[in-house]
């Protein structure tokens, strides 16, 4: 009898604590919060350089150069991807004080700081920024920092640097000029540079949308067309732009081929003032010429060149400007 209730007992007991065990197994264990985590890990590694609230006004922080992150800056802070900071963090930045934390911070300790800086620029007084107002902020910045020493601050190319480049850097003011300088131009320059010039490839340097951010910001800068010019008189100077460019020192400034290359060419180069010449193609047979070229002539193929706009509106030009052709009726190439 004393054995089976002994029995009765230690079987109670089990259970009871089997009972106690497993809500206690299932919570996760006692610690500080993740916000709370990444705080003790930011003061206790980042705050000397960066401040404890972020706005990297330490005595520290003013003998470096580069200056450390303000993470309270929106703009700033607007500029980087959640893996550019991780990157930073984990690999450092050569060229300055940020050293790599790879071998002090865990993966999940980074992602624990990483958390924590957010919560400075949510912290600010600020008003918070719409996309677009925020994108062209990070556009006007990065030129201020990046492009205005050549290009000038309001884009006009008129500083002393710009003064000695050859070619001279774009003035981003022209509207004829910025008209010619599609998106994909402009973006192809920034990113890889123009060989032959003074402008460097930002590809390495900028994210993707840092780029997108300062083009967008950079098609601010360029004037409004002259009072009274309709779009059809923009395609004329445009047009009147490419073809002094590329088709003078065939074609003539007066369009009748009679120029010192133009009178050795066999066969003769197109005279514009013909009409003959004019009347005999439309504005696609003439843009396919342009693009393609014409086999057995000197006239290359200019689609690497020109684009579509380009073609169309030096067609425009030529039309207009060399009696002839107006009779021809102006059409768009597609």
């Amino acid at each position: 009898m004393k054995t089976g209730i002994q029995g009765q007992l230690v079987a109670l007991l089990f259970t009871a604590g089997v009972m106690w065990a497993i809500p206690t197994a299932a919570q996760p264990p006692a610690g500080p919060s993740v916000q709370g985590r990444g705080k003790v890990l930011y003061e206790q590694n980042c705050a000397v350089c960066h401040g404890k609230d972020g706005r990297a006004d330490t005595p520290v922080s003013q003998l470096l150069h580069p200056h450390p992150r303000d993470f309270t800056d929106r703009i700033d802070m607007g500029r980087l991807s959640v893996d550019r900071i991780y990157r930073a963090i984990k690999e450092g930045r050569p060229a300055t004080a940020m050293a790599a934390w790879s071998q002090v911070l865990t993966e999940l300790e980074i992602g624990d700081v990483i958390d924590y800086l957010q919560s400075f620029v949510s912290a600010g007084t600020a008003a918070p920024l719409s996309p677009q107002k925020l994108s062209f902020e990070i556009g006007r910045r990065l030129y201020a920092s990046d492009c205005a020493s050549c290009h000038g601050e309001s884009g006009r190319a008129n500083t002393e640097a710009a003064k000695v480049l050859k070619p001279p850097p774009n003035n981003f003011t022209d509207p004829i000029k910025m008209a010619r300088l599609d998106d994909g131009r402009l973006s192809v320059a920034t990113v890889r540079g123009k060989p032959g010039t003074a402008m460097g490839g930002w590809g390495g340097l900028l994210s993707h949308t840092e780029i997108i951010s300062l083009l967008r910001y950079i098609r601010t800068l360029a004037d409004p067309l002259p009072a009274g010019m309709q779009p059809g008189a923009l395609d004329f100077l445009v047009g009147k732009e490419i073809y002094q460019r590329y088709c003078t020192a065939c074609h003539g400034a007066q369009g009748d081929a009679q120029t010192a290359l133009g009178t050795q060419l066999v066969p003769h180069p197109r005279d514009f003032t013909s009409t003959a010449e004019m009347t005999s193609k439309d504005d696609q047979q003439l843009a396919q010429s342009i693009r393609r070229g014409i086999h057995g002539t000197a006239m290359a193929p200019w689609e690497g060149v020109l684009n579509k706009e380009d073609v169309r509106r030096v067609i425009v030009f030529i039309r207009e400007n060399f009696a002839p052709g107006r009779s021809a009726p102006l059409q768009k190439s597609r």
